[in-house]
């Protein structure tokens, strides 16, 4: 059956939750856009209103977790790099379970995208200095690999355990990269 009168976001996230259904019996490459919008409810026509390739529902949900954990650490009281840090695993440990199926399907690349777009490293014209480019790129890259080498352990870590872990080998006065982005609204 058909859902009708929903909103863009909702469609997106009805498109979301069926691709992660069907991932979890079935190979991601054999999963047909047409599966996604019937499991979803929506026409094939609203799926390509909202996303051009089933990655693009992957990124889209990969994007609100980056925007749920930004959202919880800018709220919470504590700026500190612990905080920063424990935030990232606490959200995506909440995640887990579809983003092992997701890491399973070989598609954790993805999230390399999310990551540089969510810190705007691959903002088109966006101009920074070499240093600073090559700094959030490092920064990046460590969080990915570190979340990709957790999923690999099947996320048994807890987030204290994976925070605890990060901050052991972290520069004394390491910066978030939410900083960078705190420093350039400023500037505006």
């Amino acid at each position: 059956m058909r859902i009708k009168g929903l909103a863009g976001q909702q469609i997106r996230q009805y498109l979301v939750e069926a691709l992660l259904i069907l991932m979890e019996t079935k190979d991601y490459d054999h999963i047909s856009i047409g599966e996604i919008a019937e499991k979803a409810g929506v026409n094939r026509s609203s799926y390509y209103r909202h996303f051009s390739c089933k990655e693009d529902i992957l990124r889209f949900y990969l994007m609100t977790i980056m925007r749920e954990y930004q959202e919880t650490y800018r709220k919470g009281p504590d700026r500190t790099f612990h905080a920063y840090t424990r935030q990232i695993f606490d959200t995506f440990y909440a995640h887990r379970d579809d983003l092992l199926l997701i890491h399973r399907n070989g598609l954790s690349y993805l999230l390399l995208d999310v990551l540089n777009r969510c810190f705007r490293l691959k903002e088109p014209g966006r101009k920074l200095p070499a240093k600073e480019e090559f700094m959030i790129s490092y920064h990046i890259g460590g969080i990915y690999n570190n979340l990709c080498l957790w999923m690999d352990h099947g996320m048994k870590e807890t987030p204290a355990q994976m925070t605890d872990i990060a901050l052991s080998f972290r520069p004394e006065g390491s910066f978030t990269l939410l900083d960078i982005k705190d420093q350039e609204s400023q500037g505006d």
